[in-house]
């Protein structure tokens, strides 16, 4: 069985000796952005600093600080943030490891019993997740964050004046609607429509509007094929029925070229089919590989929850939608990025039931949804004037926001072609 030397291979000592040079430079104030266990060399001579600056007494007398200091000569461009993080990261990492090494030795040691070995590596994985996730354990400082909030207002404001853009999260490329969602913030946002209302096909046109804005996108669905989803797109993008050009009735060259046209943003949209194997650990995966090839904020879509919930093992798929959607709530965090979640709504329930508009309490029976999201859109029919059997008029509802206001977007579907647009 392979060995694991931590103290090797997941440290970095001149960054540890510049965190000292910090300390004693900044004094007790420095103190805050660091802990003991981000330290292996000099674990020793930190655990004394940090005492004696806390305690208000002098630094002399610390064995071994002034070389210690010194092994960070040549090192420039370090801030107390960037050292810490990048200590903290390496920290994590060492109780990775050694989580491995743990596994491993219940995996090839003398436990023979299944069930043990996994009640204590789940065990493991929880400690490691209290190490490396201590912000969710307890109440949290508003001056400790009221940095960190100044500095992103700060860089979204240079953001606008150098794009003319306010909308700070993903775009959909409905105007309106991104005026008042002020585009797909990092978080859930659940879009509940009844059957037939052109859900997958609304998503799918945000999904290649935020492909072809430069950003990632994976399609997570458990209803279409992803050859189905790319002919959905390049059908709506030639104006094309889907069904008439699986029929052979396809105008190739419009065909053609829409998929030219599309070509850039087709290699930023990453189809997954889900099935019973799928798991959010393997679709974080996933989008960590998206984000690792340098592209802007990435965008997830689950389409849809309910068929995605239904085998996680309860006893009633709202309990399975209820954990489900607060482990999507908590990767779309862990993540920084927004998760488009495609629900079902329950026409049995409050005001919906009765023949009226969608409210939140039609999402009852599908779990805690209208707790858990972020935001919560409700696409239903509406009337118009101005409607065809060809353009079906359509309301998008915003009915939970916790990034702005409430609101609705008159909108025209055309399921024909699969396009949405804005109803001038």
């Amino acid at each position: 069985m392979p060995a694991y030397h931590l103290e090797d291979e997941f440290q970095n000592p001149q960054l540890e000796s510049l965190a000292l040079r910090f300390l004693v430079e900044g004094n007790r104030s420095a103190v805050e952005p660091f802990a003991l266990n981000q330290f292996v060399r000099y674990e020793s001579i930190f655990e004394a600093i940090e005492g004696l600056l806390l305690a208000r007494k002098p630094l002399d007398g610390v064995a071994g600080l002034k070389e210690a200091i010194d092994a960070s000569a040549g090192i420039s461009g370090e801030t107390i943030e960037s050292v810490a993080a990048e200590l903290s990261r390496l920290a994590q990492l060492r109780f990775l490891a050694r989580f491995q090494e743990m596994a491993a030795s219940q995996l090839f040691g003398g436990e023979k019993d299944p069930a043990r070995i996994l009640a204590a590596l789940e065990t493991g994985l929880n400690n490691v997740r209290r190490v490396m996730a201590p912000e969710g354990e307890g109440a949290v400082s508003a001056a400790s964050l009221a940095v960190e909030v100044t500095r992103n207002a700060i860089r979204r404001f240079e953001e606008r004046k150098r794009t003319g853009k306010s909308i700070q999260g993903v775009p959909s490329g409905l105007g309106k609607f991104d005026s008042l969602l002020n585009g797909f913030a990092p978080g859930l946002h659940v879009l509940a429509a009844g059957p037939g209302a052109g859900k997958t096909t609304l998503c799918l046109q945000w999904a290649i509007h935020a492909a072809e804005n430069g950003h990632p996108v994976l399609y997570v669905s458990y209803e279409n094929s992803p050859a189905n989803l790319t002919l959905k797109l390049l059908a709506s993008r030639s104006q094309q029925s889907p069904t008439q050009i699986e029929r052979g009735f396809a105008n190739i060259e419009a065909l053609e070229s829409a998929g030219a046209a599309l070509s850039v943003a087709l290699r930023r949209l990453h189809l997954l089919e889900g099935t019973r194997r799928t798991t959010l650990a393997s679709i974080q995966q996933t989008v960590f590989g998206l984000m690792d090839q340098g592209d802007g904020v990435p965008l997830v879509i689950f389409d849809y929850l309910q068929r995605a919930a239904h085998g996680l093992g309860y006893e009633q798929l709202r309990h399975n939608v209820s954990a489900m959607s607060a482990e999507m709530r908590e990767m779309a965090n862990r993540l920084v990025c927004p998760l488009i979640a495609i629900s079902s709504q329950n026409r049995s329930q409050g005001e919906y039931g009765r023949g009226g508009k969608p409210s939140l309490d039609s999402l009852k029976e599908s779990g805690d949804l209208e707790y858990g999201a972020d935001s919560v859109l409700v696409l239903h029919p509406r009337e118009s004037s101005l409607a065809s059997a060809e353009a079906r008029p359509m309301e998008l509802s915003i009915l939970k926001n916790r990034f702005g206001p409430l609101g609705k977007v008159n909108l025209i579907f055309r399921a024909d072609h699969g396009i949405f647009r804005e109803e001038a």
